[in-house]
Order: structure tokens, then C-alpha cells, then sequence
């Protein structure tokens, strides 16, 4: 009787540990190719970035800018751009009169970006300077990739604010790289 005992619990034991080692065994087989799957996507990641870019639109007598890139924008940031509050900004047109302002006093082949925030009293203005007449260090180069002067000019400056801002940046790079 202690023998038939001993072998019902045996094989009560031997079931366990077959059940145990098959669920092992599903366990190490499903983690192998969950780890398979996620260095799969690491390399395609470093291998095969996204850049998402667009060309800004030419606008007809002005400046080629067709070389002037600037980032799409992106579904989260547009919900961002729709709530109320500071600090947030829309893309609107530039004025001509604007871009004419920046072709007579610097050169076509300067771009130009204005963002005009929900609040406040005027609005960026960005002059986006070309490689060949840019006099940013190394350094600045390597780590910004393009020359952007920008100057928050108030609604009462207008195209005045822009013009002067134009001639100081029209000096500035006049002026040799620090380095």
C-alpha cells in the first residue's frame, strides 16, 4: 500500500514537473522572440531615420528658397497651437512689403519667417541667412546647421522695427567669425 502511495504521488510529481518545464519551455520560446522583435526594431531605428521636412513655398519675385527647409508640423503640436494660452504661435503670411524690405537691404537669398503669438504686443521675425554669407563659428555651425537671426519687433515698430533690424544684421555681417 505504501508503495502504491508512493507511486501515485510520484507520478502526481512527474505531471507537475512536465506541466512546469512545458510552460518553461512556452515561456523562454515567447520571450526569445519578443527580444528578437525588439532589437529588430533598434536597429531599424538607428539604421533608417525619419526626417519629416518640407520646402517652404517660393514666393514669386523674391528670393529662391527653395534650399530652406523647415520642419512639418506635427499633429501634436497643431492641438497645441489650437489651445488658448501663452506662449503658443500660428504660422500666418508675410507681407510683401516685408520681403521686398529684406531683398533691398540684405539680398534675395535671404529667407524670412514671422511667427505671431496669441498674446502680446508684436510678433518674431526671422532672418534666415545663407551658408555662403553667414559668419557663424564652427562650432555654432555644427551644432544650430542654419544661421537664424531673430528680433521680437513690436506692432508699433512695424516696418520700421524690420528695416533697422535688417541693417543691423546687414553689419553684423559685415563682421569676421569669432570663432
Amino acid at each position: 500500500m505504501k508503495q502504491e502511495k508512493e507511486k501515485k504521488s510520484s507520478k502526481v510529481i512527474n505531471d507537475r514537473v512536465s506541466k512546469i518545464e512545458n510552460r518553461f519551455d512556452k515561456l523562454t520560446k515567447d520571450m526569445k522572440q519578443f527580444e528578437e522583435t525588439i532589437v529588430s526594431a533598434i536597429s531599424r531605428i538607428k539604421t533608417d531615420p525619419v526626417i519629416v521636412e518640407k520646402t517652404v513655398q517660393d514666393i514669386p519675385g523674391t528670393a529662391d528658397l527653395s534650399k530652406v527647409k523647415e520642419p512639418i508640423v506635427s499633429p501634436q503640436t497643431t492641438a497645441e497651437n489650437k489651445n488658448e494660452g501663452g506662449g503658443k504661435s500660428e504660422k500666418m503670411p508675410i507681407p510683401p512689403g516685408w520681403r521686398k524690405l529684406v531683398d533691398e537691404i540684405l539680398g534675395m537669398d535671404f529667407g524670412i519667417d514671422v511667427v505671431y503669438p496669441q498674446s502680446g504686443s508684436g510678433f518674431l521675425f526671422k532672418i534666415i541667412v545663407p551658408e555662403e554669407k553667414s559668419n557663424m563659428s564652427k562650432d555654432y555651425r555644427e551644432f544650430y546647421k542654419v544661421d537664424v537671426r531673430t528680433k521680437a519687433v513690436s506692432y508699433n515698430e512695424g516696418s520700421d522695427g524690420i528695416k533697422r533690424f535688417c541693417e543691423s544684421v546687414q553689419t553684423n555681417l559685415k563682421r569676421n567669425q569669432t570663432n
